[in-house]
């Protein structure tokens, strides 16, 4: 059930499970908001998706999401404009074509079966060197996508003089999945910033599958999803020394690997696994759906060999925390919360409590099983 509130001509919706924004032909927006205080939920992003800037004060005060898109697309904006100024960033692509002169090596199976008649051109395979690759096509991408959205006309203008400015770039429809395939190095090192806020204004655009013009007027993001980031990235950030945090691990279940499956963390001591966690932004309805979350995670806990699993949700999704022994395993099962609706500042502190909670935790469960 969702709950629709007016303000003035804007359309407003409250819903627990989804954020963003739906730019109408109209002009109107409708917002779509959590119940996590707006400078909460920047923090979440800026630390999902691995922002680099320190995270400002003012940056708490924000009001709505959509400042928070602007924000985000205003420094996205900044990192391409300064890269366009040094120079886009070029590699060497493997291409074959039919060309006039020989360039790389001949393709000769290709070459008899299109030029056996006539001998004006020849197909090669060649690497030329050029910045027409997926690295600045995804980035040309977003910079057309976000040139459509109903940001200020100043910063609608700014972007659209990127997407000119990439003008000579491949248009593309990429998903933001293809991200996680690129490498960096000296050379392209701050793309890596510039492609997380790729990432996330794709993971929350409605595109089109089709090569073309695209025309996206929304932004959603699924906050199962977010919050689970969320937490990773909170762990991974806290992790010292000896300890590391492991996100969507593939284990096995059954002998003969059968029965696949990804816990959300496992945390490792020394490279031992000792922890087995998943994050469920969901409300727990009924105790028929709380104790589907038990199955799963004794599942990872059984899959691992860990003798230490948790739940992690936000606080009003579960009551209090609590510790569960399961019978006959020895495993022991934690319900641990985090309160996302805390005053900016308590909530900065509530996240370093927590982290250092649960790294402890997986440090005791180290040294009980090395016992």
């Amino acid at each position: 059930p969702a709950i629709f509130k007016w303000r003035q001509t804007e359309p407003r919706l409250i819903l627990c499970a989804v954020l963003g924004l739906i730019f109408l032909s109209s002009g109107l927006r409708l917002e779509i908001r959590p119940k996590v205080p707006i400078g909460n939920l920047f923090y979440m992003l800026s630390l999902s998706f691995r922002m680099a800037w320190p995270f400002r004060e003012e940056w708490a005060q924000l009001q709505s999401f959509e400042d928070i898109l602007s924000v985000i697309a205003e420094s996205f904006a900044e990192l391409v404009e300064r890269r366009l100024t040094e120079g886009l960033y070029r590699a060497y692509l493997e291409q074959e074509d039919n060309v006039a002169f020989i360039r790389g090596r001949i393709r000769f199976t290709e070459d008899l079966r299109r030029n056996c008649l006539t001998r004006q051109r020849v197909y090669c395979q060649f690497a030329e060197f050029t910045w027409d690759i997926p690295e600045n096509q995804i980035i040309r991408q977003v910079a057309h996508l976000l040139s459509g959205w109903g940001f200020q006309p100043k910063l609608r203008a700014k972007l659209s003089q990127l997407d000119s400015a990439l003008g000579e770039i491949a248009p593309t429809a990429m998903p933001g999945t293809v991200i996680a395939g690129f490498r960096y190095n000296r050379f392209n090192e701050d793309y890596r910033q510039i492609h997380q806020l790729c990432r996330l204004f794709l993971e929350g655009s409605s595109l089109s599958e089709q090569l073309g013009v695209w025309d996206s007027r929304a932004f959603l993001l699924d906050m199962n999803q977010l919050f689970e980031q969320f937490i990773t990235e909170l762990l991974v950030s806290e992790a010292r020394g000896r300890t590391s945090v492991d996100p969507q691990v593939a284990v096995l279940l059954g002998e003969e690997g059968k029965i696949s499956m990804r816990p959300d963390l496992l945390i490792r001591r020394d490279g031992l696994a000792v922890l087995a966690a998943d994050c469920k932004y969901k409300r727990t309805e009924s105790e028929a759906y709380k104790n589907h979350d038990y199955y799963q995670i004794l599942a990872y806990c059984i899959a691992t060999g860990v003798k230490q699993g948790m739940l992690i949700y936000p606080l009003d999704a579960v009551a209090t925390d609590d510790i569960v022994q399961i019978r006959n395993t020895g495993i022991a099962i934690e319900q641990k919360t985090i309160n996302l609706g805390l005053p900016f500042k308590q909530f900065q502190q509530e996240c370093e409590h927590f982290a250092g909670e649960v790294l402890s935790l997986a440090t005791l469960s180290a040294l009980e099983m090395s016992a």
